[in-house]
């Protein structure tokens, strides 16, 4: 049966079971501050007496749109939607509409969001074409036959094969989008330099850069991996951490690409984008997340490495064939222990063992994403850490090892 949840708070969620549990699920992203953190509860509170909607432009909205600004380098101008989903597809349209051409370049294994023209080649149960050319496979009953008409799909982590395709169709290409770090398969990494070098191409290519910033973004450093890796893309979609679990996602980027927006030739709508609730939930994230040089995101960070060095040394002595690959505030632990460098090295994953993993913790009071992910919030303890380490070693033991 799935686990109902009754309740959260800080670290800790309870199930309506009574059964109380350490996330680091935390609503598969959103909670980087913890379960109901007090100054975004008390911001709803306060919105909820002036009013839920408005129709119209309001100014918490506006300073939001500041803070967003300040703190996300490609963002010269921001707008908002409600789901990542959402931004991801309109910045496709955006892309389309600026350079006046239709192909869209995404990885193998990447996922931006569930919508037809861009729900391709994700999933990592089957692969069909070369490793150097993947076939486009659609991931759902319903896509159109023709859904994938407009994508190029290539492998993850291959500057030359990325060189190759835009000197020859960049005439074609409106775009190329990744995950600056392919998080919906464990963690990948850019190989060093990956990220500078698609920058670097793509500007030599005239060619729009895109990150999906929907895990990075406000995780890995307060700008996103962006400002992580020292790479600024030409447009970005943000969600998940952007408003500690209010539903509020956006978009950004260059001033002369999203000028298009704002004087209406490229229309967004949506009756409840910027819903001033989940604006000022956000508001108030932001400032947290920001607030004394960022130390919610060194906190994160900090319990992160701590909980990561404690997985590996037991991996070492028990010799469990577990590997983790991933950041300090978000990981994932994996089977077998080959660190994957893109998505067909997870077709080897050993998702059975996994499974049992996921559940031996489970029973032992401490929760991760069923592909072996852990994400950290800034409420997690060093106590948190030690439970948690504890779980791990008694599924090590259950297994076997």
């Amino acid at each position: 049966m799935p686990l109902f949840a009754s309740h959260g708070k800080g670290s800790r969620l309870f199930d309506m079971d009574g059964k109380e549990y350490v996330d680091y699920v935390l609503a598969y992203g959103p909670l980087v501050l913890g379960h109901a953190p007090e100054a975004v509860v008390e911001a709803v509170r306060e919105q909820l007496d002036k009013g839920t909607m408005f129709g119209t432009a309001f100014e918490k909205e506006y300073l939001l749109a500041e803070e967003v600004v300040r703190a996300v380098p490609c963002c010269d101008l921001v707008r908002f939607t409600n789901s990542g989903t959402e931004s991801l597809h309109f910045l496709l349209r955006l892309a389309r509409a600026f350079t006046g051409r239709e192909k869209i370049v995404k990885f193998e294994g990447h996922y931006h969001g569930w919508t037809d023209d861009i729900f391709i080649s994700v999933k990592p149960s089957r692969a069909l074409g070369p490793k150097n050319a993947p076939a486009p496979l659609r991931e759902s009953p319903g896509q159109p036959s023709d859904a994938s008409r407009n994508l190029i799909i290539l492998p993850w982590n291959d500057l030359d094969i990325v060189e190759a395709t835009l000197s020859q169709r960049s005439h074609e290409v409106a775009a190329v989008i990744l995950e600056p770090v392919m998080f919906y398969h464990g963690g990948i990494p850019p190989a060093d330099g990956y990220l500078q070098g698609l920058r670097d191409i793509t500007s030599r290519h005239d060619v729009l850069l895109i990150f999906d910033e929907i895990v990075t973004g406000f995780r890995l450093a307060l700008g996103g991996a962006q400002e992580y890796f020292g790479v600024v893309p030409d447009l970005c979609a943000l969600a998940k951490g952007f408003a500690a679990g209010l539903p509020i996602a956006g978009f950004g980027g260059r001033r002369d690409i999203m000028e298009l927006v704002a004087e209406n030739r490229v229309p967004h709508m949506g009756t409840y984008n910027s819903n001033p609730l989940a604006v000022a939930g956000a508001l108030a994230a932001l400032g947290e997340l920001a607030r004394d040089g960022c130390a919610a995101l060194r906190t994160m960070a900090t319990q992160g490495r701590d909980l990561k060095s404690g997985l590996a040394e037991l991996i070492r002595r028990t010799g469990a064939p577990f590997s983790i690959s991933g950041y300090d505030s978000i990981f994932s632990i994996i089977s077998p222990p080959k660190h994957p460098i893109n998505y067909r090295d997870t077709l080897g994953y050993d998702l059975e063992l996994m499974g049992r993993f996921h559940k031996a913790l489970l029973d032992r009071g401490v929760m991760i994403m069923g592909r072996g992910t852990v994400m950290l919030s800034a409420a997690h303890t060093g106590e948190d850490v030690k439970q948690t380490l504890d779980a791990a070693s008694g599924a090590f033991e259950e297994l076997g090892y």
